[in-house]
């Protein structure tokens, strides 16, 4: 009798192996969510436990990031574990990784360590700290799918690789490799960020990217840089909208107005279609003899384009320019003291404004 209540009860009670909630989304929703975990989750939680999860961690796409913060150290003290991640588990899933992120704090050792032609898939790519090896394996052939690249720390990337990626859309470069020879143009890059630029190849570089669309550009200038530009502006950029420019003066002098150092942004305001809506930040460290008139003057040839700035100063090292002058110009009579200046340190900043 017992045999045939306990059988009743197993047919008719709930069973504890019903579907939970999570098999229930479909498989564009989990492939989205098993994308973030790490390749130990992906391998040691969900890759055996059924036919269904075995095929979709086979298939989603694998974001890796390598990172070791500074207070790794004191927590391998009292926790030892591997870090980065198993070594054979990325191999496994190469194939599958989309995104592959090296951090700063990650210690020089560890980035030799990493060979990115394991992954061959990448669409995004960032390297904080490069090695040369790794800079000499960025190309078209070894990741045909790069869309985002990322490399903040080198100086030696050639314009004419990147030119070679047909899908590569946007790039953060510490600085780039430029010859007034170069022919190769890029139809595919719509945003570039620069951290270091040489202004004689500025012209250039932008006739060769004809869909930009958004660049941002650190000028330094120091004892030793080129005071005098010869620009000849001969073509009119159709696509560029955005334009982010610093200037960052660790020459330490006091002198009159510059005016060739001011031309660099009044030729790249020139390359600009007047019949874009443009947006422009400009950026001044220590630039206490900018010329803002010839800026200004830049500035009102285009149609449409709104305007923000900061300024800063030290003034053990740099004078305050004349900011009573400054702010007798029409785009400059908003310009605020920031609300952290000190004796020796002055900021000043100017809300996004229209021009017209």
């Amino acid at each position: 009798m017992f045999s045939f209540f306990f059988a009743l009860f197993l047919r008719h009670a709930p069973s504890s192996a019903t579907t939970s909630n999570l098999e229930l989304l479909p498989n564009e929703i989990l492939f989205d969510i098993l994308s973030y975990l790490s390749v130990s989750d992906l391998a040691y939680g969900w890759l055996d436990l059924n036919s269904r999860f075995y095929a979709i961690v086979h298939s989603c796409p694998i974001r890796q990031i390598y990172n070791e913060p500074k207070w790794r150290g004191r927590l391998l003290r009292w926790f030892p574990w591997s870090y980065p991640t198993d070594a054979e588990l990325l191999q496994y899933f190469a194939s599958q990784f989309v995104s592959l992120e090296i951090h700063q704090h990650l210690t020089l050792s560890g980035v030799n360590k990493i060979n990115i032609l394991q992954y061959p898939n990448l669409r995004r790519l960032t390297i904080r700290r490069t090695t040369t090896s790794q800079v000499n394996a960025i190309q078209a052939n070894n990741f045909p799918y790069l869309e985002y690249l990322t490399l903040s720390a080198t100086e030696n990337i050639s314009f004419n690789i990147l030119c070679q990626f047909k899908l590569l859309r946007s790039c953060d470069l510490g600085s780039i490799q430029i010859d007034d020879q170069d022919i190769c143009s890029s139809s595919s890059i719509r945003s570039l960020i620069l951290q270091k630029c040489d202004p004689s190849k500025l012209l250039h570089l932008l006739h060769h990217l004809p869909q930009l669309i958004l660049f941002k550009v650190n000028f330094i200038w120091t004892e030793t840089s080129v005071q005098q530009f010869d620009f000849t502006v001969d073509f009119v950029h159709q696509n560029l909208r955005s334009l982010y420019v610093s200037m960052f003066n660790f020459q330490f002098t006091k002198g009159p107005i510059d005016t060739d150092r001011c031309a660099v942004i009044s030729t790249l305001l020139a390359t600009l279609s007047p019949d874009q809506r443009i947006r422009c930040h400009l950026s001044l460290f220590g630039m206490s003899n900018f010329n803002f008139e010839q800026f200004h003057r830049a500035l009102r040839k285009l149609n449409s384009c709104r305007l923000s700035c900061f300024l800063t100063y030290c003034l053990p090292w740099h004078s305050l320019p004349d900011f009573d002058h400054i702010r007798q110009l029409s785009l400059f009579n908003q310009l605020r003291p920031g609300p952290c200046n000190s004796d020796d340190f002055h900021t000043y900043h100017l809300t996004w404004t229209s021009v017209h």
